[in-house]
This record gives C-alpha cells, sequence and structure tokens, in this order.
C-alpha cells in the first residue's frame, strides 16, 4: 500500500514540473537569433517606399537610436589598399652588366633569368643574320641581273650569241631561289629564338617578376611583389606610389613606384600580382624579405564614414544617406580600407551628405529589401 503511494506522489510531482516549464516556455519571448533583425517598433517606424528608399519617422523609439553623421572631405595620404609583399630580386649597385649584379630570391628565378638573358643575345645575333643574308641576296641579285641586261643588249647588237644569256637567266632564277632559301632559314632561325626568349620571359612573369621591368629599374632597387586579392585589383594602377614596411628592418618605411601589373591572376592564392620598385640606396633589403605594403599613398581628397554606417548585402556595399526630414537612400558605395573607427570610401558619397551611423545594423532588413531591385 506504502509503495502504491510513493508511486502516485511520484506522478503527481512530475506532472506538476511539466505544466510549470510549459508555462514558462508558452510566455518566453523568441531568441533573437540575427543581431539584424528590427526590434518590434521598426515595423510601423520604418517603410520602405520603393527601389532605394526608406521612411523613417522622425518621432520614433527607433529613430532616437539612430546616429547620423555629416562626411567631410579630407586630404590624405594613407594607402588605399593595403596587403602583404616580398622582393624577388635586388640589382647592386656597380658599373658591370646587370646580370652579374642582379640577386633573386630563389635559384629557380636566378637560372630563368640567366637563360632570357642569353635569349636576347640569340635573338640579336639572328636578327643580324637576317639583315646580312638579305643584303647578300639582294647583292648577288643585282650581279646576276646587270649580267642578264648586258648579254641582252649584246645579243640584241649580235654580238653575243642567244645561248650564253639563256645560261645567265637560268643563273639569275637559281641566284634568286638560293636567296629566298637563305632569307627563309635566317627568319626561321629569328622566330625560334623568339619564341625561346618568350617563353623564358613567361616562366618569369609566372613567378611573379616582368623580364622587360628588369631592364629599366635603377641600381640600387629592389622589386617587389604585392599580392592584392581578385576583388580589390581595380585599386592597384601602375604609376602610384607605394609604401612597404619590413620584418626585417622595423622602424623604415620604404617608398617606390608600381611599374608593373601582372596579366594574369594566381590560381592558388586568387591574387594579382603587382610588381613596385623600391629605392634600397642603402642596402638594406634582402631578396626574400615579407613586408606590409600600401599601394596608393599618393595625396588625395578622402570621404570616410563611420564603420557603423556600412552594411554589407550580398556582394555589395551599402550607407543610408539622408535625403529629407524622414526620408533616405539606400545607396551602394565602394569600401576602402578601415581608419580606426572610421572606414574610407572610394565611390558613392558626396562631401558633406549625412549618413547613418550608430544602428544602421538595425535596418539592415529594410535595406535588403530596397537593395533587391537597384
Amino acid at each position: 500500500m506504502t509503495e502504491r503511494i510513493t508511486h502516485l506522489v511520484s506522478w503527481v510531482i512530475t506532472g506538476l514540473v511539466l505544466a510549470a516549464l510549459i508555462a514558462f516556455l508558452a510566455r518566453s519571448k523568441p531568441p533573437v537569433l540575427d543581431g539584424t533583425a528590427p526590434p518590434p517598433n521598426a515595423l510601423g517606424a520604418v517603410r520602405v517606399l520603393g527601389p532605394g528608399r526608406l521612411h523613417i519617422e522622425a518621432s520614433s523609439p527607433l529613430r532616437a537610436k539612430l546616429a547620423v553623421r555629416e562626411v567631410t572631405a579630407e586630404r590624405s595620404t594613407a594607402p588605399l589598399l593595403e596587403v602583404t609583399g616580398s622582393v624577388l630580386a635586388r640589382l647592386e649597385q656597380g658599373h658591370g652588366p646587370p646580370e652579374t649584379r642582379w640577386q633573386f630570391a630563389s635559384s629557380e628565378l636566378l637560372g630563368a633569368y640567366a637563360e632570357w638573358s642569353k635569349s636576347g643575345h640569340e635573338v640579336a645575333f639572328a636578327g643580324k643574320q637576317l639583315d646580312t643574308t638579305r643584303r647578300l641576296d639582294g647583292a648577288k641579285v643585282d650581279a646576276q641581273t646587270k649580267v642578264v641586261d648586258r648579254l641582252s643588249k649584246l645579243v640584241q647588237a649580235g654580238s653575243d650569241s642567244p645561248k650564253d644569256l639563256a645560261v645567265e637567266e637560268t643563273n639569275l632564277i637559281q641566284t634568286r631561289l638560293e636567296g629566298q632559301k637563305g632569307v627563309h632559314e635566317a627568319e626561321t632561325a629569328l622566330r625560334t629564338a623568339e619564341r625561346g626568349r618568350a617563353a623564358l620571359a613567361r616562366q618569369l612573369e609566372q613567378a611573379g617578376l616582368d623580364p622587360e621591368l628588369l631592364g629599366t629599374v635603377a641600381n640600387g632597387s629592389a622589386v617587389l611583389v604585392a599580392e592584392v586579392p581578385e576583388s580589390k585589383a581595380e585599386r592597384a594602377r601602375e604609376g602610384q606610389t607605394a609604401t612597404a614596411s619590413f620584418y626585417g628592418v622595423p622602424g623604415v618605411s620604404f617608398t617606390g613606384k608600381v611599374r608593373r601589373i601582372s596579366p594574369t591572376v594566381s590560381k592558388e592564392q586568387r591574387t594579382l600580382r603587382v610588381l613596385v620598385e623600391l629605392d634600397d640606396a642603402q642596402t638594406r633589403l634582402r631578396p626574400g624579405m615579407f613586408a606590409d605594403v600600401g599601394l596608393g599613398t599618393d595625396a588625395r581628397t578622402a570621404i570616410r564614414v563611420p564603420a557603423d554606417a556600412v552594411l554589407h548585402v550580398g556582394r555589395s556595399d551599402y550607407v543610408l544617406i539622408a535625403a529629407g526630414p524622414e526620408q533616405w537612400t539606400v545607396t551602394r558605395v565602394v569600401a576602402g580600407e578601415s581608419r580606426g573607427a572610421d572606414i574610407e570610401i572610394l565611390d558613392g558619397v558626396p562631401a558633406g551628405a549625412g549618413v547613418m551611423g550608430a544602428g544602421a545594423i538595425l535596418l539592415k532588413p529594410f535595406v535588403v529589401e530596397a537593395a533587391k531591385n537597384l
């Protein structure tokens, strides 16, 4: 009897616990899984007016949580793009042949450069041979043509036989054929040498070096290759100023110019190789040294907005620009590098505009909706 009562009490306690748990869960609010979900009071305070247009009630509690900042333009020399890189080659100062003064980051690069330099002499020699062959062929044909013309006049005058003329005309045809053959062989030799040089140039390019650039680098300069992500390749341009800070030379910033941009993208890293010539007159750099590289340090007018203002949707970035007391425009922008709590905007925001800063993330669902048909 006592055992039955104990089982009954146990079932009653279990039922009460389950009932209390169900009641608690029913009264609890569901958790917010996405930090971009709008607050409940935003449902009436914010409306999507159309593609790229939002309405936010100025008197709503939500509007009080949103900060607006006026955008100003300022002069800046901060890099447009910050990447990493390494020194591939360095040209020592001196007066000897460049082939003897280049230092490379690997034996493969050294071997490819040596073969490429040698191929230049072979191309030059083949070109001279072709020019000489053409001049020799022209001289032979001109001489034989004069013989035929002279005999032709003598035959017409009756002082020489047509048989001798026929022999010389045959010799003229043979001279032309032999000349054409010689010129063809010389042209083939030149094309072969040029193809070999082009193949060696491609080997150097695949390793990150432009062989033509090596012939124009100043004494005491280092060639650095910067690895630029494919998605940011449009920020790199030939001729722009660059800076490099090396782990092996702390506290020193090296300046240079972007000399070449690789025509291909690396398969493995999906990066574009950008070649920068750095001034290293004091011989502090060594091939193989790694660096932090800043591309685009020329003085320019920069537009910066709060980092909170930039909302990433899909593959694009957007900011909210004030268009009236309660009107906002969803504007696609090109975002640059972060500068502390701000981020540089390369395109899309004019100076003097008011942009939504802190709290903009609360409006992301509405921005996603408004940006669909932009």
